[in-house]
């Protein structure tokens, strides 16, 4: 595999285990079973580390979590079992000495680590008294670190947008720039200290706000010469396609460019199952930059062609029939039909006469009247009147495009290059060129593969703004078909996931631990079936209140777990049922749903 990164961080062992330098991409997990009950945590870990888990994380609330750490390294050390073991700690310091003591690493959020539960209230300091806040967190901080040191465990400093302090939140807003100076902070106290086994991770529910996270604290090491590896991942990114799509697009689309050295795939979802899209994506993401980089390009300065345009999407279709299972509201959602292979039958001139009368647009390399037509850079028609798109690929002379004025360009990514699209965008920028660009890329493989490559790829390029419009593509192998639905389907996904089109409910969904109080898995797949027809809506389905009402934010409708069995339901991150029964509690959720106004009947309606 090719490890090259961008980002070179330095070497850090997590027991035997080494991340960073040039060490392999490691793949992690973290258990589900509560802590305290040894048996059944030893047996999901080695479950784990049999499916190819090469660190594993377990949660310690408090003394007794973290007294059973203990049970838990001796009883896997029976099984002849050396995968390392992780803590991971919030809001209770001394879990986290205590824990130093059996495991290899410790996980702390600095925005709750040494400080209360983040209330969202504006908390106003002056200078001295943001010092005096920060001597406090080292206090309590350098117990840790003398621990760590004594027994050489590495410490992560996990930030997570939505679970920052309120003295961080007061002051710099609940933004990236917060994430970033809330770890700076914590580093540097370890720093003062001598102490370097850091790793760091900067982890949102958005795949987008991911990869700005992480680029923006790449960006600040590179400044100040640090070089600590880094965790990658996407929290509360749901269960089955939902959640691979989503952390592909966020995880992948940092791997892809360089950053990156150990990885989560969360899914709602037995831990085991996030093993096997974790292992893909490093596989397929193998391919990384090469060129050390001084800087990482951050999408707060997008191409200004770009900027206020809306994501296309465009489909190719060979016959007509293809287009007949797929639904109105889905339909709506495709921008521009490119059309192949069509013999202007009498269903297939029926077929645009339809999609004409619905205001879609067309385009094809055949003559089809009413159709605009597709030309390449040789072809075009010197009639400088005339409506028309141009194909072009990686190997065309641009400059041609200086005279020409195309409705789109269908650019054709020739092995999913990734630098010939940032070519062509800067060709586009410098010769302030205003042409919608389409992206086309194809794929060959499987579809759980093609899922994987396509998200973290398009998840680069629609980041970037390297275009404004995709056209994805997979070709044919001989043991799998993929159909134009499955096509579509997968452009839809990983459109919802970039947040750039919705056509279904948004799910915040968190992959639950030994912190859950209820049956998380079971409640999303029955949330999922009774609203995901609500493309307008994000709903966030949470273990606890750890995290959850925070992580939540820019959620209409919250699932809370708020003690065993028992939910909360929030509108707009604001309480307002407490204690029902889980029984109840979907059901709850609806007529909540209702309540608000924000309920549509579910209408199957096609082409």
């Amino acid at each position: 595999m090719n490890n090259l990164k961008k980002f070179k961080s330095r070497e850090v062992f997590i027991s035997h285990v080494a991340i960073g330098a040039n060490n392999p991409i490691r793949i992690q997990s973290m258990t589900n079973t509560k802590t305290e009950d040894i048996k059944a945590t030893t047996s999901q870990i080695l479950a784990l580390e049999e499916a190819g888990c090469e660190i594993a994380r377990v949660t310690v609330q408090g003394k007794k979590q973290a007294y059973a750490l203990e049970g838990i390294k001796n009883a896997l050390l029976k099984k002849n079992s050396k995968i390392p073991l992780v803590a991971d700690i919030h809001f209770y310091p001394p879990a986290a000495y205590i824990a130093a003591d059996f495991v290899d690493k410790i996980r702390i959020n600095p925005g709750n680590f040494a400080e209360k539960r983040a209330v969202f209230k504006e908390t106003l300091l002056t200078e001295t008294q943001y010092q005096d806040e920060l001597k406090k967190i080292e206090e309590k901080l350098v117990l840790l670190i003398d621990k760590l040191k004594k027994n050489k465990v590495a410490l992560r400093i996990g930030v997570n947008h939505g679970s920052l302090s309120d003295r961080i939140m007061t002051r710099y807003g609940n933004t990236i720039t917060g994430m970033v100076l809330s770890a700076i902070e914590y580093t540097n106290i370890l720093r003062k200290h001598d102490y370097h086994s850091i790793v760091f991770s900067m982890k949102c529910s958005s795949s987008f706000l991911t990869i700005e996270a992480y680029r923006a604290l790449v960006n600040e090491m590179l400044k100040l010469g640090w070089d600590y590896p880094l965790h990658l991942g996407v929290t509360e990114a749901g269960d089955k396609d939902d959640g691979i799509i989503k952390s592909s697009v966020g995880i992948g689309a940092l791997l892809l460019d360089g950053i990156g050295d150990t990885i989560r795939v969360s899914l709602t979802e037995n831990p085991t199952k996030e093993i096997k899209p974790a292992k893909r994506l490093v596989k397929l993401c193998s391919n990384r930059s090469k060129e050390p980089s001084i800087e990482f390009i951050n999408n707060s300065n997008p191409i200004k062609s770009f900027l206020n345009k809306k994501t296309l999407l465009a489909l190719k279709i060979n016959k007509s029939g293809e287009l007949a299972t797929i639904s109105n509201d889905k339909l709506n959602l495709i921008d521009i039909f490119y059309v192949e292979n069509f013999k202007t039958s009498k269903e297939d001139l029926e077929l645009i006469k339809k999609l004409k009368s619905i205001k879609k647009t067309i385009i094809s390399k055949l003559d089809i009247e009413g159709i605009t037509k597709t030309y390449s850079l040789e072809t075009y028609p010197k009639n400088s009147e005339a409506r028309f798109a141009l194909e072009i690929t990686p190997k065309d002379d641009f400059e041609k495009l200086k005279k020409l004025n195309p409705l789109f360009i269908v650019f054709k990514l020739l092995n999913s290059n990734i630098e010939k699209a940032r070519e062509f965008r800067s060709f586009i920028q410098e010769n302030n060129i205003n042409t919608d660009i389409i992206l086309d890329l194809k794929y060959t493989g499987s579809l759980e593969d093609i899922k994987i490559l396509a998200s973290s790829e398009i998840g680069l390029i629609l980041y970037e703004k390297l275009a404004n419009g995709i056209l994805l593509e997979t070709q044919e192998n001989a043991k799998e078909t993929k159909s134009q639905i499955d096509i579509l389907e997968l452009s839809l996904n990983i459109l919802q996931a970039c947040n750039l089109k919705k056509y279904k409910t948004e799910f915040i969904a968190c992959p639950s631990c030994g912190r859950t109080l209820f049956n998380i898995q079971k409640a999303l797949k029955k949330i999922k079936e009774k609203t995901s027809h609500l493309p307008d809506l994000k709903i966030a389905v949470m273990g606890c209140i750890v995290n959850g009402p925070g992580e939540m934010q820019g959620s209409d409708f919250g699932y809370i777990g708020a003690n065993t069995g028992k939910i909360d339901l929030y509108v707009n991150q604001k309480c307002v049922e407490k204690n029902i029964d889980e029984k109840d509690a979907v059901d709850k959720l609806i007529s909540l749903i209702k309540k608000q106004g924000k309920w549509k009947e579910k209408i199957n309606s096609y082409f």
